[in-house]
């Protein structure tokens, strides 16, 4: 049991783990993807941008997507901590689909003459249920010795 437990350890983090290495590099290095996701006001030394790298550790060119990672100080916490915003991680949306041909306008078509309103088989007959009316209820006086 053990075992089969470390295997699936180890077999867990191999299926886990990321497909492409990231570097970070400074702001100014960010795609154009990017740009709108840089934290307006913030000061530059505390922006960061997080691309994927080949083997090498240089950056993959065309591929626009990463990270851009904010350092924000808490005042009353030690340290910064640091905010992440993914970009291009997304698929695009695709284009609309536009016709060849220009769209020939239908001809309107005539108004449907609504049918008849249905006739009953037979007359409607009003039921009006009476009761006799409720008895007073009689006085009970003895409600003290219920207890």
């Amino acid at each position: 049991m053990k075992l089969f437990l470390l295997a699936a350890c180890i077999l867990g983090m191999a299926v886990c783990a990321p497909q492409q290495m990231y570097m970070e590099f400074d702001i100014v290095h960010a795609p154009a993807q990017a740009e709108h996701l840089i934290p307006a006001g913030a000061p530059a030394d505390t922006l960061d941008v997080l691309l994927p790298v080949d083997a090498k550790g240089r950056p993959i060119a065309g591929l626009g997507r990463g990270f851009i990672k904010q350092d924000v100080s808490w005042p009353n916490v030690k340290g910064t901590r640091e905010v992440y915003y993914p970009f291009g991680f997304y698929p695009p949306k695709p284009a609309p689909v536009v016709p060849d041909a220009p769209v020939v306008p239908v001809a309107p078509v005539a108004p449907v003459v609504p049918a008849a309103p249905a006739v009953p088989a037979a007359p409607v007959q009003r039921i009006v249920a009476a009761s006799k009316p409720a008895a007073e209820p009689s006085s009970d006086d003895d409600d003290e010795d219920d207890d």
